[in-house]
């Protein structure tokens, strides 16, 4: 599960990783404790849009989905209506530079992040849904795994994070899903540092 994430990023690293996308909506934005509902900039194919976190359906009447929806299980995206019909065009990548989990037992947070300290990009699927007054909505969830192993300690999921040098890959529409597939799995464990924290600010 991914129930809160940080987006602190570097905008000189976003640059050189995006250099063909406008990253101008990003500059700015600092939000170390990004939650549901909230709404920041994500990634697309070839722009950058703001986003609400929390999917709502295209084919919703209310946007009551958008708490039930922050996530999607990557086991199940071809079987679930909300997303089997997004996962051929309607991907996106969501930065950050790392997200927080809760130990069950301590109920302390952790905050994983990479292990180089670089840019964490999820996996994502977004849609646009119209509200009852007819004004775009566009709204993101994040997919997530089950956990690699350092992660399994805390939880027994995590987002899915993309290695760098397959964004583009994961957001060309002219790839389907069955040919991005192998990018949807746990990262490896070399390749993120998990510290406990007092609080999440």
């Amino acid at each position: 599960m991914c129930g809160r994430f940080s987006v602190y990023i570097d905008d000189v690293e976003l640059k050189n990783r995006f250099p063909s996308h406008d990253v101008a909506p990003f500059l700015g934005v600092k939000i170390t404790n990004f939650a549901p509902t909230m709404e920041m900039p994500v990634i697309i194919e070839n722009q950058v849009v703001n986003m609400k976190w929390g999917l709502i359906p295209s084919w919703s009447q209310n946007k009551s989905f958008a708490n039930k929806l922050i996530n999607a299980r990557c086991e199940t995206l071809l079987e679930k209506p909300s997303f089997k019909n997004l996962v051929n065009t309607q991907r996106c990548i969501v930065p950050s530079n790392g997200f927080y989990e809760w130990d069950p037992v301590s109920k302390l947070p952790y905050f994983i992040k990479p292990a180089d300290s670089s840019l964490m990009n999820f996996c994502g699927l977004h849609t646009l849904w119209m509200d009852e007054n007819r004004r775009p909505v566009n709204t993101f969830t994040i997919i997530t795994t089950k956990s690699n192993q350092i992660m399994s300690e805390i939880h027994n999921r995590m987002p899915v994070i993309l290695e760098q040098g397959s964004e583009h890959k994961w957001l060309d529409r002219a790839n389907s899903f069955a040919e991005v597939r192998n990018l949807v799995k746990p990262i490896s464990d070399s390749s993120i540092s998990i510290s406990r924290i007092e609080k999440v600010i």
